[in-house]
């Protein structure tokens, strides 16, 4: 009899055990399953445990003999180096000449100077070869409210309920937008461009007295990173997909955010007012990933809905509040603020305008804040409504006025107690930022760069990125990026957020660089630069446009690739010596064609020894523009006389194949 509580899915999850992997151990003990939602009986499920024990039995033992050979390196073999050192400082640590390790490297296929930096693969394999094992310095990094005393303990007591910080989830075009537009009843979609939400924000409603804060993340599969800061600050998880459309690329990517952020996951499974919608497709494909609904004995709630119809949008309302409720979220709201920054930009009227999400304390007009290398006072405070206000409690998102300088997305923002403080803090914050990226950037100048290029012959498209904040340049230097290709670099050699200005036209002109604005434009003083020093500048509403632009003028830098189309074959059977001409040799052509423009090589018993071109191809005393199978022809060759009865010519032609940036080389 079947034990019907325990399914193939629940087993795999209780061993730890990915379910895939689990079916495939499974099937190779002979069990009979056809799916992860088959059941198992008593017997089954417990020869199924005594094989996975036997299984941890080996691996313990595997790791145990691999441990002691570790152990058996002497210590002194064993060297620690931290992550992005450079070629000189690795030298030094391993005792090695510089330069013979860069001839080497060289040899191997890989250009580097001396201030290259090393990935730690890298760093491995050159170690390995002098017999030294590599271990990797893991700088322990103190929390920024840590290091600098900013946090605040709370008493039980002091702790009052707070709204649930919400991040909607999902594949693009699946609805998320048109979700948030349904809850809050605006019309944010219809604003949209390209069907990207190109902004983070973060809003708050109202339902039966409970508040929900929504965290709205763009959409597309280029702002990862900042979907996954999103859930770095998110309570609960909202995961939608489309009933007529399941499991996409970026579904799974939203999975994978919201498990690392260790949240609870509702499923929306939206637009299932169409007709070709199929919730139970979803359901079982969702299942794959541990996301089992709760009728079928999981824990992650399902809820039906149609964003554009608003149906069951209630329900999925207070399923929010029903988990909220569950997790009893608290925060001490009498306390100095802190928060979370969503998004910096600069306004041209106002100057810097952040959008910060209130973690704890409260937050007064007047108060003296730090925020990663910049500080300053809130001057003025808006909510998500556009509504001037003085306080914002936990949860509550809102907008201020005060920065001394652009922030960065995800720095923690903490009140303080004086002007003198945020300053100290900031100014150490800068430092400690500049080291840090002079570390990890390869510095070039311009000259150095020409000299490399001539040296290395490398291909490169240099560019200039502005845009309108902080976020959308970190995310338009990440997608472009992505588009290198093994012989084309590209090079960001300035990016930043603002108009496009004389300083970045003067840079691109000394440089020959592309400057892309994104939702930004430049200055009249720039135009006419740009127009008289011959700069480009491309402005663009939307980042697939970009991307698109910059793959096809990445793939148009590639060298051209040919590929060899076989024409035919002729046989010489008599050479005719002509003075002051040279030879003529007398064939028949024995397969295909032979057509006076084809490339052609001379085989000797099957050896070539000339590859080139046609100098004429005649029938009878004409010229000839094709000789078929059967036919009799002379042939003149290009720059070689020594052909010889008994040859045979070879016709080809080479065409030029498409290439493509994701091609394998």
């Amino acid at each position: 009899m079947k034990h019907n509580n325990t399914r193939v899915h629940q087993l795999a999850k209780e061993c730890e055990v990915p379910t895939k992997e689990f079916m495939q151990k499974i099937e190779g003990m002979g069990i009979e399953i056809s799916s992860h939602l088959s059941t198992l009986t008593d017997e089954e499920v417990e020869l199924i445990k005594m094989e996975l024990a036997k299984d941890e039995v080996v691996e313990k033992v595997k790791i145990e003999k691999v441990m002691e050979e570790v152990t058996k390196i002497e210590e002194t073999n064993v060297i620690k180096i931290k992550e992005n050192i450079t070629l000189k400082e690795f030298a030094e640590k391993i005792n090695q000449d510089p330069m013979e390790l860069i001839k080497k490297l060289f040899m191997q296929g890989k250009m580097l100077t001396i201030n290259s930096g090393l990935t730690f693969e890298m760093a491995e394999e050159i170690a390995l070869e002098h017999d030294i094992l590599l271990e990797e310095e893991i700088e322990e990094v103190e929390e920024f409210g840590e290091r600098f005393n900013l946090e605040e303990s709370d008493k039980e007591e002091e702790l009052t309920e707070r709204a649930p910080i919400v991040t909607i989830m999902g594949h693009v075009d699946h609805g998320k937008t048109s979700l948030l537009d349904a809850i809050r009843k605006t019309q944010v979609a219809d604003g949209e461009v390209g069907g990207i939400t190109q902004k983070i924000g973060a809003y708050q409603i109202s339902k039966n007295g409970k508040k929900i804060t929504f965290i709205d993340t763009p959409g597309h599969e280029a702002f990862t990173e900042m979907r996954a800061r999103g859930s770095e600050i998110t309570d609960i998880a909202v995961l939608i997909v489309a009933a007529d459309d399941g499991v996409m690329p970026q579904t799974e990517e939203a999975i994978s955010h919201a498990k690392a952020a260790d949240v609870p996951i509702i499923v929306a499974i939206n637009k299932i007012d169409k007709p070709n919608a199929n919730p139970m497709k979803v359901k079982q494909e969702l299942a794959e990933f541990q996301l089992t609904p709760v009728e079928w004995g999981g824990e992650v709630e399902f809820v039906e809905i149609s964003a554009k119809m608003g149906t069951n949008l209630d329900e999925l309302v207070e399923t929010i509040i029903l988990t909220a409720e569950i997790m009893e979220l608290k925060s001490n709201k009498n306390k100095r603020a802190k928060g979370v920054v969503l998004e910096a930009r600069l306004d041209k009227q106002i100057g810097i305008v952040v959008d910060v999400l209130i973690q704890e304390g409260t937050l007064k007009i007047g108060n003296t804040f730090v925020g990663g290398a910049s500080y300053g006072k809130v001057k003025a405070m808006t909510n998500d409504k556009g509504k001037r206000i003085k306080t914002a409690i936990p949860s509550m998102p809102v907008e201020i006025m005060g920065f001394s300088e652009t922030p960065e997305t995800g720095d923690v923002f903490y009140v303080v107690q004086n002007e003198k403080r945020a300053k100290k803090i900031a100014n150490e914050m800068i430092v400690e930022r500049k080291l840090k990226y002079q570390n990890a950037i390869k510095h070039i100048t311009l000259d150095d760069l020409h000299d490399k290029m001539e040296e290395e012959k490398l291909k490169e498209l240099r560019l200039i990125l502005k845009a309108d904040s902080k976020g959308s340049v970190e995310v338009l230097k990440e997608s472009l990026l992505k588009l290198q290709h093994e012989e084309v670099k590209i090079n960001i050699i300035h990016a930043a957020s603002g108009a496009i200005s004389e300083g970045d036209v003067k840079l691109a002109g000394a440089s020959n660089a592309i400057i892309i604005g994104f939702h930004v434009r430049p200055s009249a003083k720039a135009l006419k630069i740009a127009e008289i020093e011959g700069v480009e500048i491309r402005n663009y509403s939307v980042i697939f446009h970009i991307t698109e632009d910059i793959e096809k003028a990445v793939i148009g830098m590639l060298d051209p690739i040919f590929k060899e189309v076989y024409q035919g074959r002729a046989e010489i059977k008599e050479v005719f010596k002509v003075t002051k001409i040279g030879n003529i040799a007398g064939c028949i052509v024995t397969d295909g064609k032979i057509l006076s423009k084809s490339k052609v090589r001379v085989l000797r018993d099957g050896i070539v020894v000339y590859d080139g071109k046609l100098a004429s191809l005649k029938r009878f005393q004409d010229d000839a523009k094709r000789v078929e199978i059967t036919q009799e022809c002379g042939m003149m060759l290009e720059k070689f006389n020594d052909v010889k009865v008994g040859d045979e010519i070879e016709a080809y032609t080479l065409e030029e194949v498409a290439r493509s940036r994701n091609e394998k080389i």
